[in-house]
């Protein structure tokens, strides 16, 4: 069977590479590319894009083997009903290799046609490195894009109009301010110059952004069916969920990007801190509080939790009753982002094993729970039940190793394994706070436990059902 290109595929739109993309990635290709590649076909826009891959292996290839090209599977519940349905992605012209292809990437930099930058090169990317000024290409990403930008400078000088907006995709808070001061950390270490570093802060434009789509990747279980499907081989076929948002910060510079239309979901908003709230308290915040029950009562997917009779309603109550009252916001728009969360639960297309968000399990508790139980209890003066739960079921799940084995770095286990229930709240380390200073959560917590050992999971949270419904 012939593989997807040129010679097999008519494409529908013509562009001019003007965004340079650091990340051969799943997430980038079902996210980004398709984003450019709708707003190609409804606006009749021109964007093209040029993947740069600066880790070893074939994915350069491929994509260059396929002129670019390739199809992008979306599935899962929107607006209560299934979505499933392919497309082909035109947007992105050609890849380039760092480690064979240097050069290429030093042309691309004075090209008089690129306006942004975006990239995904993982929460460790964004890092500066002592290294020095010759090492190129480097493994460093920062360390590259200084490179780049150098180079553009060296070619224009410090003309105003050759800088790019770059919109950095990586899941760390202000992922564009640091990019920035990274690439003046190498500027100065590298005695580039005052006028360089003036023409990178104030020629080009550094957003910070907050992404949100599930993209499961390789679709290697449907691969087959998929191929017979469409007709055509496709080594970069893409699996993702029908919902996605995209939060950039910078009105300013960014009134003029296409994605900014009622048509797709891209906000530019002053501060994205509102919606950054709302995804970790929210969508992370749940994943956190139903994976414990879910392993009490042997429950093994996201999924099936949404099918459990006593899962899903108490991650329902958790978001509605406890969570969204401690988020200032629009409440109709947190109640349609939190039914949108329950939605993309329920994908049947995804296995999204509760095991795996439970490494590191501690430390997301106390980023995406904790936040919310204070707020709650400062809000009420009473308890947050089913936020408590949930603690409860992690303290009782790390101290008894014959149900769950811990995936925690070390001191975190041990600051938790065999001590007395008042020891482990109190741990400021544990949770950023003395728990045992909140009037009646030891209480409940150690009677919640006592439920779990005896194996009443589900009785106890039948029991705050009740309560909840006023039985």
């Amino acid at each position: 069977m012939q593989q997807l290109s040129n010679e097999l595929y008519t494409r529908k739109t013509a562009v001019v590479e003007r965004i340079v993309q650091f990340g051969t990635g799943n997430f980038l290709r079902a996210f980004v590319d398709w984003l450019i590649h709708e707003a190609n076909l409804q606006q009749q826009q021109d964007l093209g894009i040029v993947i740069v891959q600066s880790t070893s292996g074939s994915t350069s290839e491929v994509i260059n083997a396929q002129d670019g090209l390739y199809t992008l599977v979306t599935q899962g519940i929107q607006n209560g009903q299934q979505v499933n349905y392919e497309q082909v992605i035109e947007s992105v012209t050609r890849s380039i290799s760092l480690q064979n292809q240097y050069e290429e990437y030093m042309k691309l930099a004075v090209s008089e046609d690129l306006q942004y930058v975006v990239s995904n090169t993982t929460e460790a990317g964004i890092v500066y490195e002592q290294l020095p000024f010759d090492a190129q290409p480097s493994k460093n990403f920062v360390a590259n894009v200084t490179h780049f930008l150098w180079k553009r400078y060296e070619t224009f000088g410090a003309d105003p109009s050759k800088g790019l907006i770059f919109l950095p995709c990586e899941l760390i808070e202000q992922n564009g301010t640091a990019l920035k001061n990274g690439i003046v950390s190498y500027a100065n270490a590298w005695d580039l110059g005052q006028s360089f570093i003036d023409w990178v802060t104030g020629a080009n434009t550094f957003c910070n952004t907050l992404v949100d789509r599930i993209v499961p990747g390789f679709p290697k279980s449907q691969y087959e069916e998929l191929t017979l499907k469409l007709g055509y081989e496709d080594k970069l076929l893409v699996a993702a969920e029908p919902y996605y948002i995209w939060v950039i910060e910078n009105k300013e510079a960014l009134h003029s990007f296409p994605l900014v239309t009622n048509q797709f979901e891209v906000k530019l908003v002053d501060d994205l801190s509102y919606y950054r709230e709302r995804k970790v308290k929210m969508l992370n915040g749940a994943h956190s509080a139903l994976t414990p029950l879910a392993i009490l009562l042997d429950t093994d997917t996201v999924g099936q939790v949404m099918e459990h009779s006593k899962l899903r309603p108490f991650v329902q109550r958790l978001l509605v009753q406890e969570v969204i009252p401690t988020i200032n916001g629009d409440k109709e728009q947190l109640m349609t982002y939190q039914q949108a969360i329950l939605e993309r639960f329920e994908n049947p297309f995804i296995a999204h094993y509760v095991k795996s968000i439970a490494l590191n399990a501690l430390a997301k508790f106390k980023t995406r729970n904790i936040p919310s139980l204070l707020a709650y209890y400062k809000q009420n003066a009473t308890l947050p039940k089913h936020l408590t739960t949930a603690l409860a079921a992690w303290i009782y799940l790390y101290q008894t190793p014959e149900v769950f084995s811990p995936q925690d770095a070390p001191e975190a286990i041990e600051q938790i394994k065999a001590k007395p229930l008042a020891g482990v709240l109190s741990n400021e380390n544990l949770w950023g706070i003395d728990l045992t200073t909140i009037p009646q959560l030891e209480q409940f917590v150690g009677e919640a436990i006592t439920a779990f050992k005896e194996s009443q999971t589900a009785q106890f949270i039948a029991e705050l059902e009740e309560e909840a419904l006023g039985l």
